[in-house]
């Protein structure tokens, strides 16, 4: 085909078909996609990144607990330079899985003619797992664009003889792997290449590729040197436990080709499809699997019949495909963790240009070949593509047990609604944006907009004495919740709902004032500037709870602080028990108000008292109370109580 000259009308026809599945299936139902906690570190590392100048050399922790390279936090730092909203980035990716697409068509229409492109269009559109890994801020859902531009890459470097594409496809093939590891497995295809067309020849291209891919893992590899003892005892874990998986990862190769056993990925464990549905899926999973299996073994007998053929995009796609197709199960045939699907995503793209080959590869005498190969690829798509909907559809409303999290449209909303000119209070499970979700996804909401992230099992934060805030409590259960309603003034309430069979977001708007139902003191101050103010010490059942009241003031000093309480007899003296926690001193401003609770279960009988202050973490130093002679007496004493 001359790709200058116009395609016929027809095929141009059939091409918008394929893109406008694809982009309905990637780009549409936009926000309802998972923004758990994978997605928002990635999304907080691409921002401080791109709009805070931090050059970022380890990516994500991976599920087989070695660190990620940052390749894949590099590339959405682009999407986030332009904007500071995740739908944005994962609408990226989206789009750049709907180029992915088209270079899937492309490779078919030059080496195999219009009916094969359009049947491995259509199958590429509407394949349930490439739909899946599409649409998320997730590494592997760029694997199968970033190997289409790989083969694109491969097929201009032997057919042109061009050395830049060369060296452009063995950068991709050493930067693959950066992204996602499964991208490893680009390696030896690349490797088959160079030996079978003797690309070494070339050799000045060769090592500028390689070499940029070496440069760019530079920053990792120091990283990983500067904390080589986690990652030698991780790897040592993982030699320990690793064992042959070859059926298992031959298993999860053959599902995402098919497109079977990809539904409880977004639907969870409790789905039933309608009888007619779940049997045209599984109609569809055989006729792909057959014409993936048919077209690789046209393909590597076309490769041994054309081994000395001259290079045309037919004659290096039947030497390029089945090595990149077998590569990914291969590479995981020795593995130390079970194989996932994710991991196969590079292959996925080889899987159905091959099923679309036998439009050309089958008997000459077929005269419909190639539209029966195409109808059975439409068929195939129709109901695959359905069934995809159907899943983004189910999720869009409500939740399904054991399936999709809480997609990014509801906390964004939330967000859209809270950021009215106060600054919110974020009080989630943890305020650790390196461990949970709330903690990192809200600060990637609230990006560039005043904000505090509170661990709210220990700590509330309130605002300053006539100021007003937001706060948001990503869960009813929550103790600041219930602290907030005990003891602070609460101007406005909100549910901010999320999808059925989901518990709403509360936000509360509060006005800064003296909390309520507390002993006011006078004020002792610790050298890091929190100053007690009030407490409160009551029976709930058996548990004794003590409620501090603390003023943060000018003298603060930045630093991670924790808490002690400690609960004493009064007769004796005798240390009964200690609650420490951490109270999320990294959010604290001059003027803050911060409550803060312990609870105790003494088994024996009162009265008592209690002891408090806070310590530097890890240090473990005690914070001074200022004007207290004794340096070392660094506690403060309330009670007794009955």
């Amino acid at each position: 085909m001359d790709s200058r000259r116009p395609l016929p009308t027809i095929e141009a026809l059939g091409l918008a078909a394929v893109l406008a599945m694809a982009t309905l299936l990637r780009l549409g139902w936009v926000g309802v996609h998972s923004f758990g906690f994978d997605e928002a570190r990635v999304s907080l590392l691409a921002l401080q990144m791109a709009r805070g100048g931090l050059l970022v050399s380890v990516g994500m922790p991976s599920s087989a607990g070695v660190p990620n390279p940052p390749g894949f936090v590099w590339l959405m730092s682009l999407p986030f330079a332009l904007s500071r909203d995740p739908l944005v980035a994962s609408l990226a990716v989206g789009a750049v899985n709907v180029l992915g697409v088209l270079g899937v068509w492309y490779l078919a229409r030059r080496a195999w003619g219009p009916w094969a492109a359009l049947a491995a269009g259509l199958l590429m559109a509407s394949s349930p797992f490439g739909v899946f890994y599409s649409r998320s801020i997730w590494s592997q859902d760029l694997m199968a664009p970033m190997a289409v531009l790989w083969a694109l890459a491969a097929k201009d470097a032997v057919q042109r003889e061009s050395g830049p594409w060369l060296a452009a496809h063995l950068f991709l093939a050493g930067f693959a792997w950066q992204v996602h590891y499964s991208g490893i497995a680009l390696l030896p295809a690349s490797a088959w290449l160079v030996v079978r067309y003797g690309l070494w020849r070339r050799w000045p291209w060769l090592l500028a590729g390689c070499g940029a891919a070496l440069l760019a893992v530079l920053p990792f590899a120091w990283a990983l040197w500067r904390q080589s003892s986690e990652v030698l005892a991780a790897l040592g874990a993982l030699t320990r436990e690793s064992e042959r998986s070859f059926g298992e990862a031959f298993l999860r190769w053959a599902e995402v080709g098919m497109g079977a056993n990809w539904d409880w990925l977004p639907l969870g464990w409790a789905w039933r499809w309608p009888p007619i549905l779940g049997g045209l899926q599984r109609a569809a999973q055989v006729l792909t699997g057959g014409l993936v299996a048919f077209g690789l073994a046209g393909l590597i007998g076309e490769a041994w019949r054309t081994r000395r053929a001259p290079r045309g995009s037919a004659e290096i796609l039947a030497n390029l495909l089945p090595a990149w197709a077998l590569a990914t199960p291969l590479v995981f045939i020795l593995s130390s963790t079970s194989v996932r699907h994710q991991y196969q995503m590079a292959a996925l793209p080889a899987l159905l240009l091959a099923a679309g080959a036998p439009a050309a590869l089958l008997p000459r005498r077929w005269r419909w070949r190639g539209p029966l190969v195409a109808g059975l690829a439409l068929a195939v798509a129709i109901t695959q593509g359905a069934a995809s909907a159907i899943s983004l559809e189910a999720n869009r409303s409500q939740l399904q047990p054991g399936g999709l999290g809480t997609p990014l449209a509801y906390p964004r909303a939330a967000i859209a609604l809270l950021r009215d000119g106060l600054p919110v209070y974020v009080h989630a499970a943890s305020d650790d944006t390196a461990s949970d979700a709330d903690a990192a996804g809200m600060s990637v909401l609230l990006w560039g907009y005043p904000h505090r992230i509170v661990d709210g099992s220990g700590a509330l934060l309130l605002p300053p004495e006539g100021e007003a805030a937001n706060l948001l409590f990503p869960f009813a259960d929550l103790p600041a919740l219930a602290q907030t309603r005990a003891h602070a003034v609460i101007d406005t309430s909100w549910e901010l709902p999320r999808r059925q069979g989901e518990p709403p977001y509360i936000a509360l708007r509060v006005t800064g004032r003296p909390p309520v139902g507390l002993e006011p003191v006078a004020p002792i101050t610790l050298a890091n500037g929190a100053q007690l103010r009030g407490w409160d010490a009551h029976w709930r059942g058996e548990e004794l709870w003590l409620v501090t009241w603390w003023r943060i003031t000018e003298g603060l000093q930045p630093g991670r602080y924790h808490q002690f309480n400690h609960l004493y007899a009064t007769q004796g003296e005798a240390l009964l028990q200690v609650h420490d926690r951490p109270v999320s001193s990294a959010a604290w401003q001059a003027g803050d108000m911060l409550l803060t609770w312990a609870i105790f279960r003494p088994e024996t009988p009162g009265p008592y008292r209690f002891e408090v202050g806070m310590y530097s973490y890890p240090a473990l130093e005690r914070v001074p109370v200022l004007g207290q002679a004794a340096e070392a007496d660094s506690a403060i004493r309330l009670g007794p109580v009955e």
